[in-house]
């Protein structure tokens, strides 16, 4: 059935292919490859198994990940308030958690500053202050991750694509995966979109996100390219208690927090409607998780990817697709009502 569901999105044209991977208690279920990298286009690929995706939004689980690794080390709390690490931030009563859970009140759109230099970016970002006062509301915005890749940035003393690579790449021998790939990579990567208007034509092997890519590709909230493979690892050390390949990258009790629900009370966006998020996870969302069991967390990203484990059935299901091209859509997003089919479709494998 999960063939029957990815080829009827190809027909109709969600994406022009896509990777999916099954995976419960560490048996792989399902893992195949559909479609090719664009459509009848030249230069077309077929995809398979190792092609890799820009996968946007889903970079904000791996800065989530890496602020809990400083938090067990001792180097942060989550009711630090941001300004200990980045004094130039203007906004009052803004803390960690409130960036992991969206509840900063903070409402800039990272998109219209992409003709921006970095550091005039960066200070547009510093100057905003919250419309809402900091832990009383959930609104997803790009630039709460954007914020703890700069703490991330100013404890390790590293870049933040380096102290990625140091936390959590390198131990989960995520080899697939990293910001900026090299071009001997870029015939396997999927493209994304055609941009004649900013980048002047196809986004192939470079970041979607406008304003990662004003970073210069590397920033909390976008950036990373990887492999169902790769993310599979990820998924791993989640639902281990925080432990893979023999280390303890996560202490336990860490996991724990981090999957439990921080904001079903606090005011949506969307009256009468909560929206439940971990620490960088969001939590039990029917939208492209489909009717699975409380407690599952997940992510998506714009290109297309989604990533969704279930820790009490020790789930794991990953779709990566490049649903932006040729030209990205507006919402409702067809490719998440795609990715609950097959998740519902994978409780029954």
């Amino acid at each position: 059935m999960i063939d029957e569901v990815v080829a009827r999105a190809i027909d109709e044209r969600v994406f022009p292919g896509a990777v999916v991977y099954v995976a419960r208690s560490g048996t792989v279920l399902h893992h195949a490859a559909y479609g090719t990298t664009m459509y009848d286009d030249i230069g077309s690929l077929p995809v398979t198994q190792e092609t890799i995706y820009d996968i946007a939004s889903l970079t904000k689980l791996f800065t989530a990940t890496a602020i809990l690794q400083l938090y067990d080390a001792g180097e942060l709390a989550l009711d630090d308030d941001v300004r200990r690490f980045l004094p130039t931030v203007v906004a009052d009563g803004l803390c960690i958690q409130h960036l992991l859970t969206h509840s900063s009140g903070l409402d800039i759109r990272l998109s219209t500053l992409r003709d921006l230099s970095s550091d005039a970016l960066y200070s547009a970002i510093d100057a905003t202050r919250p419309q809402r006062v900091p832990g009383t509301s959930i609104a997803y915005t790009n630039v709460n991750s954007t914020l703890l890749g700069r703490v991330i940035a100013c404890i390790t003393g590293q870049t933040l694509d380096a102290a990625l690579f140091e936390l959590i790449l390198a131990p989960l021998a995520m080899q697939n995966t990293g910001f900026n790939p090299p071009a001997e990579r870029h015939r396997r990567i999927a493209p994304t979109e055609w941009d004649d208007a900013w980048r002047g034509g196809l986004v192939h092997g470079r970041v979607h996100d406008e304003s990662a890519a004003a970073l210069g590709g590397v920033a909390g909230h976008a950036g990373l390219f990887s492999t169902t493979a790769d993310l599979a690892h990820f998924a791993e050390l989640w639902l281990a208690q925080g432990s893979w390949g023999g280390r303890q990258l996560l202490r336990e009790a860490t996991v724990v927090l981090a999957l439990r629900d921080y904001t079903a009370a606090l005011n949506s966006p969307i009256a009468g409607r909560s929206y439940r998020s971990g620490l960088g996870w969001m939590l039990d969302r029917s939208g492209f998780m489909g009717k699975t069991p409380l407690g599952t967390a997940g992510h998506t990203g714009f290109t297309g990817p989604v990533i969704v484990v279930q820790p009490a059935l020790g789930m794991t299901v990953i779709v990566l697709s490049n649903r932006t091209y040729p030209r990205r859509t507006s919402p409702p997003y067809r490719h998440h009502t795609i990715t609950a089919a097959i998740v519902e479709e994978a409780l029954l494998v």
